[in-house]
């Protein structure tokens, strides 16, 4: 038996240790301390069979030592409160409080010391033993037997807790309910066990399209509910239903032939679809009946404004997809001024869609979207297409009679730094329009940065293929020496905001610092976003590389940029 004394009376400490001696215990090892967080140290990193404690611990107490003693992971001695007094109100209050027996120091004795060890032990192997069965009991009260999901009656209280907590922290809530199609008839052609075998992998698939924190429970029969939380947009919605009919695209087999699943879904999102656990659940019950009513197999939301969105959003989606083959992307050009010379040094490709009913749609508002999607590689793809083959034709057309010296410049996603034929497509477009690699950059903003070797060992070999590679929107997000060394930039784009707030030479100072720290590690330096005179002024004097921004040019289409910068003076190739 190993046991630990916390008593901060180093006398009463001995007696114990004395009397413990004479009790005939089989004791293995006792430690002793005065100090309550020694102590509370000890009990987490060794393992005690009983802990005799002292109530009088300055600056505190026994009981609020208990109560930490208590709480710690994975606890298990029995504990043995001790005190000069006896007050039996103190010995009640230190037993609620979690303690299995009280003594008083001046009535210890061997045969009373033993004898209270071995009930305090018998009591909390006790306790322990209850508070397991009350765990199993729980499980088995909040889960569903056959699929081991949460149940109905969990569900329940988790709806009951989450719309008090969505609204103090101000975030959405959302709902899902849905209802497995024409399940009745698996049960009527193969039978109940099937029909158990089914649900269950079902659930299987369901579980592995939710995120961590969210709640999937099933309320009964052929029936799931989906709880989540700490939504930041409420168009996250439209990814995790599209992972969920990803997940059940696929057969399950069952009894060795495959079996299809469809599931009509119903969304509501609190607080705009309802106040109380009881709105919430009779809107996003109309939505997945209404699901059905459509034809099941698909979702809908039971805010019309909200699935107005999500159509909106899907048509996009639809209609981005057939933009390259419909001809409807176009790029835009944007010059970037030399800061010495006040030239044109290189121009910028942005692609913009000209949608046939929206007009023309600029890239924060389908960019996204082709992100999600996966479009980004065939987009980024196109782009630099395009650009390769509009630059290899002014080389052509102006290379012969004027001196041609500005670079073209094109943006990566991060997508598209996991795109394993970007390498080699890039390599063609240099090749077959004849564009010197060191003519082109290609920039990418912090947030590609992850850390994977992937993305490391493309942009290596990016490097190595003798391209320009720019880091965009410098200043923004987690830039370091210690994270720049690892990657192959040698152009730093520094974001637009440290030059937009400069209406005022002392507005610069920030600008000025990571001008400084760029060149002194030899990295060329871009400020974009420049408006006034006075920004372009203090750019040079800061020795800032290029400059790019309204004051120069907006981004133009081809016909407007030839003229404005190829064909006329302004832009002095």
């Amino acid at each position: 038996m190993k046991i630990l004394i916390i008593d901060d009376d180093v006398i009463d400490r001995m007696a114990a240790i004395r009397t413990l001696k004479e009790s005939e215990l089989s004791i293995g090892q006792i430690d002793q301390t005065g100090f309550p967080e020694e102590g509370i140290a000890w009990a987490r990193d060794k393992q005690y069979d009983v802990i005799l404690l002292d109530y009088r611990l300055p600056p505190s107490n026994g009981i609020e030592v208990l109560r930490e003693l208590r709480g710690l992971q994975g606890f298990s001695a029995a504990v043995v409160m001790v005190s000069h007094s006896n007050d039996e109100e103190l010995a009640l209050r230190c037993v609620e409080a979690g303690a299995q027996d009280f003594l008083m120091k001046g009535e210890l004795s061997g045969i009373r010391l033993k004898r209270s060890i071995l009930l305090a032990s018998e009591r909390y192997e006790l306790e322990r033993r209850i508070s397991e069965s009350h765990l199993q009991l729980r499980q088995l009260a909040e889960h569903d037997s056959l699929t081991g999901l949460r149940n109905r009656y969990f569900f329940d209280q988790a709806l009951q807790d989450a719309i008090p907590q969505a609204r103090r922290n101000g975030r959405n809530l959302a709902l899902l309910l849905l209802d497995l199609d024409k399940f009745k008839n698996i049960n009527d052609t193969l039978g109940h066990v099937a029909g158990d075998e089914y649900l269950v992998k079902v659930a299987r698939r369901l579980e592995l399209s939710i995120r961590d924190g969210d709640n999937l429970c099933r309320l009964g029969g052929d029936e799931f509910a989906i709880l989540v939380h700490d939504l930041e947009r409420v168009d996250q919605i439209r990814l995790l239903v599209k992972r969920l009919f990803d997940s059940l695209a696929d057969p399950v087999v069952i009894n060795g032939a495959p079996v299809d699943i469809s599931v009509s879904i119903g969304v509501a999102v609190y607080p705009e679809c309802g106040s109380d656990p009881v709105e919430l659940m009779k809107s996003a019950d109309v939505a997945m009946y209404r699901s059905k009513e459509l034809g099941r197999n698909q979702v809908q939301y039971y805010s019309q404004r909200f699935h107005s969105a999500m159509e909106n959003r899907i048509q996009l989606e639809n209609d981005l997809k057939k933009s390259l083959y419909l001809d409807q992307l176009e790029l835009y050009y944007q010059p970037l001024i030399d800061g010495t010379t006040g030239e044109m040094s290189s121009v910028e490709v942005l692609v913009r869609w000209n949608h046939p009913v929206r007009g023309l749609i600029g890239p924060a508002e389908f960019i996204p979207i082709a992100e999600e999607t996966g479009f980004i590689n065939e987009m980024g793809r196109w782009v630099l297409t395009k650009a390769c083959q509009q630059f290899g034709r002014w080389r052509q057309q102006y290379g012969l009679s004027r001196s041609l010296t500005f670079s073209i410049a094109a943006n990566l996603s991060a997508r598209q730094l996991k795109d394993h034929g970007l390498l080699s497509h890039l390599h063609y477009c240099l090749e077959h329009y004849q564009i010197p690699p060191a003519r082109l950059e290609l920039e990418l903003t912090e947030s590609c940065l992850e850390n994977s070797l992937v993305v490391l060992d493309q942009l290596t070999a990016l490097a190595n293929l003798g391209v320009n590679l720019s880091l965009d929107d410098f200043g923004t997000g987690y830039s370091s020496l210690a994270h720049l060394k690892d990657y192959p930039f040698n152009i730093l784009k520094i974001d637009r905001t440290f030059v937009s707030s400069i209406q005022q030479e002392s507005d610069a100072r920030l600008l000025k610092a990571i001008c400084s720290f760029a060149h002194s590690l030899g990295y060329q330096t871009v400020a974009e976003g420049i408006e006034t005179e006075l920004q372009r002024d203090i750019c040079v004097s800061l020795g800032v590389g290029r400059m790019q921004g309204f004051l120069f040019s907006k981004p133009l289409p081809l016909s407007e940029f030839e003229f404005g910068w190829l064909t006329s003076e302004s832009g002095s190739c």
